[in-house]
This record gives structure tokens, sequence and C-alpha cells, in this order.
């Protein structure tokens, strides 16, 4: 069971295991520095869904006709006057903070990548660059350096089949799957945390790295290229710990449930301790990126809360019967809607007068468009929060905008509803980097769309 300490106690066992040095005037003005108040920061979390949001009609074959449960209905490309559809409903106490965008394509150009779109969904369209949210975590630091970019993802791989959303580099990234573990990793005990935080820790690894060093000059070939990619994670482990601080905020005490995340039986619970571990790391300041993957592509475990006996995958196909195709694509927008009411409740670490959600942008999306055919043509993509005023979501009224008007790639079949024209789903990617201040290492076009944040 995994338990977050309060953040007086949490200081008050960093000061008695000398982490801020003796209780000098000066070791008592960084202790309160640690809690007072900065300006807003941007806080982004990434929700990947699998197998599609439906985006096709239920009749719908081939390549889709963009008329399916997913899309709001509406009379013109950029309006506040849009009727949510039975999908994307699910989210409607969330309709003034949301921009649903239209137009979108994913992965490579001439190609329909099917189930392997969760190779490209969160990088770059060839499929060759670290993901979005590790780009970002690298622009947004919190308090944690070595958690820079969470990854939960309770349901992703239970099966033996670890098709994963987040990316270093060509390394696929395994996500948190157990809750419990998540929040342990997360909230150390103050006894432990301090333990790593203590300024000898950093010089203790300087000093076996030294010694690696000296056996590193008597190696060759393979043996010494294994021993350069351990060197650099120890390295890397001597800055995460000389960058490390206390967590900011109000950090209220959390209480993981020790569940069975590979069950079918537990799953719906299993994903609000996900999310509730998730906003609780990012309203410490701990983190400022997450990435909830729920459910990996082509999923085989069931959703009792809508089909005990027909898995999700099967159901995204309209194997069964319409209901279950619906009620597998709500079920998980409802994951979503949850999640949006846990940032909702905390309070933001940065502006403590706000909610998390006002300085959280929340972007969901799934690796595929619809699971039937299985393309990548007209994606869900929806960008929710307060963003810290960033996002242009209609002043209140929610937005949607069909972004073809700024496309740049062509598909060999047309969509009735917005034709072949669309725009490379990395570009958004370059425009949420660009919003927060920073950039994508991406080939190709990574020109920013505009009409999407206030500062781009």
């Amino acid at each position: 069971m995994g338990i977050l300490k309060s953040r007086r106690r949490f200081l008050a066992g960093l000061a008695a295991a000398s982490v801020y040095g003796p209780l000098t005037q000066f070791g008592l003005a960084r202790m309160a520095l640690a809690g007072q108040s900065q300006q807003a920061k941007l806080k982004i979390v990434f929700v990947v869904v699998p197998d599609g949001l439906a985006v096709d009609s239920y009749t719908g074959d081939g390549f889709g006709d963009g008329r399916g449960l997913w899309h709001p209905q509406v009379q013109s490309s950029d309006t506040t006057a849009f009727t949510l559809n039975e999908v994307s409903a699910e989210l409607a106490a969330y309709r003034n903070q949301s921009l649903y965008l239209r137009g979108l394509i994913l992965g490579p150009e001439g190609a329909n990548v099917g189930h392997l779109g969760w190779t490209f969904v969160l990088r770059d369209s060839a499929g060759s660059q670290s993901s979005i949210d590790i780009l970002l975590g690298q622009a947004l630091p919190g308090t944690e350096p070595s958690h820079r970019s969470l990854f939960a993802g309770p349901h992703a791989g239970v099966d033996g089949t670890p098709w994963f959303v987040s990316y270093q580099g060509n390394a696929i990234r395994t996500p948190y799957r157990d809750p419990v573990l998540m929040a342990q990793a997360l909230f150390k005990e103050p006894g432990l945390a301090s333990s790593s935080r203590q300024p000898g820790g950093s010089t203790l690894l300087q000093t076996s790295l030294a010694d690696i060093q000296e056996i590193k000059g008597k190696l060759s070939g393979a043996e010494r290229q294994k021993l350069d990619t351990h060197l650099d994670s120890v390295e890397q482990v001597i800055k995460d710990l000389d960058l490390s601080q206390p967590p900011i905020g109000e950090c209220k005490p959390l209480t993981v449930e020790p569940l069975d995340y590979r069950s079918a039986k537990d799953r719906t619970r299993i994903q609000a301790n996900h999310h509730q571990v998730v906003a609780t790391a990012l309203s410490c300041g701990i983190t400022r990126v997450a990435t909830i993957q729920i459910g990996r592509s082509a999923e085989s475990l069931n959703i009792l809360d809508v089909s005990p006996g027909n898995n999700p995958h099967e159901c995204a196909h309209r194997l069964h019967q319409k209901e279950l195709w619906k009620g597998t694509r709500q079920w998980y927008v409802q994951r979503v809607k949850f999640l949006m009411d846990e940032l909702a409740r905390y309070q933001d670490p940065h502006v403590p007068g706000d909610s998390l959600l006002d300085h959280t942008l929340v972007v969901l999306t799934s690796e595929m468009a619809d699971g039937a055919p299985e393309h990548m043509i007209d994606m869900p993509l929806l960008l929710m929060g307060g963003a810290s005023g960033l996002l242009k979501s209609g002043d209140g009224a929610g937005r949607y905008l069909d972004v073809t008007s700024q496309a740049d790639r062509k598909h060999h079949t047309g969509n009735p509803v917005i034709g072949q024209y669309m725009v490379d789903m990395q570009r958004i990617w370059a425009t949420i980097a660009k919003a927060a201040g920073t950039t994508v290492p991406y080939g190709g076009n990574i020109e920013p769309v505009s009409g999407i944040f206030s500062n781009v």
C-alpha cells in the first residue's frame, strides 16, 4: 500500500535527515521557499485509448465515412455551436473547456498501418524519434527529474503484448501498471526519500563511476559498448539526485488500494486509482507531464461494465451488436471524464487559489480513428482543460475546429465529410511543443497549426 505523507511531515523528515543541512537561517529559508507559490506552470496529460473512437458509422466500411459516434455535429468549420455525438457526449461536463479538432491523419505517408498505429500515435510520422511526452518532460521539469514524464498504463500489455505508446528515442517505455507500485515510486517515505537525496548520495555514485571508468579502459568492442550504456544511466542518476527537490503545494495523504491490475474484475477501480496517483503527482509538482494509456491496441481484456463475454477489440470491429460497439467506446471516454474530475478537485501546486485542471492541458486521442477498417484517417483528437489560459476553446463555450484548410497531406481515398486533404498528426505535437516553449526534432513538416493556442 502506497502512502503519501503530508507536505509538512515530508519536509520535517527531510530536515531531520539533514537534506537542507543544519537548521541554520539559510536552511530555514530554503524550507520556506519550497512552500511558496510561483507563477502559473503548464501541465500536460496525454490519454490514449485503444482501437479508435468510432469515427465511422456502424455500417461504414473501407476507409470510413466520418459519420460515426465521435466527431461533433456542426454547420461550419470553426464554431462554438456544435452538438456532441453519442461518444463525445460523455465529456459534456467539460464542453466549455474543450477544443475538438478535425481533419487529422496519423502515420507514414502513403501507408495505412492498422494496429501498428501505436508506434506512431505520440511520435513523428516516420516513427523514429522520441514521443511528444518525453520531449515535453525534458522542457517542463517537475521536482523529480527521474519522473520527467510519468507513464501509466494499467491494462496495457497485461496479456504479454507490450504495445506501449511512449518512446525514448527508438526504445519502447514500459508503463507503471500497478498503481500501488507507481505510488511507491513517486511518493517515497521520508526516510527513504531523504537517504537518496542526501548530499553524499551523488558523491558516492561519482566515486563508483570513477572506478567503472578505470575498468572501461581495459575493455573493447561490444563489452565496452554495453558498459557505456550503463555509464550513461549512472550519470543520469547522479544528475537527477543533484536536481531533485522536495514536493511543493498541498500534498495530501494518498492511500492506494492493492488490487490485481491484470484482472478484468478490478479494471474500473484500477483505472480510477491510476488517475488518482497521476493527479496527486501533478498536484505535488513532482512531474508536469504524464501519459495514460487505457489498454493496448487490439486489447483482449474485457470491460465487464459493458460486456462480460466479448472483448473490446471485437466490439470495435463491430463483430457484436451495435450497443456493445458504442458501449465500449463510451466506457473509455467515461474514464477520461473521471480523470478530468480528479484534476478538477486538486489544488494547483504553483497557483494555490486555482484547481490543477486550470493549469493542465489534457490531450485525448487513439492509435487509430476507427477499429473496424483499422484506419488512421480523420483521427479523433480533443484538447481540454484550463491550460493556463493558452487553449483557444471558444471563450467558455467550447469549440470545434476543422484544420483541413492548413492540410499538408493527401490520402488516396476521400472522406465524405472532410475530403482527402488532412493535417499530419506530428504537426499537432509540434504545435503543443511550441505552446509549451519548446520544439520537436521531427523530420518532414513540423509547421505549427494556427488557431489552437493563444501563444502560437
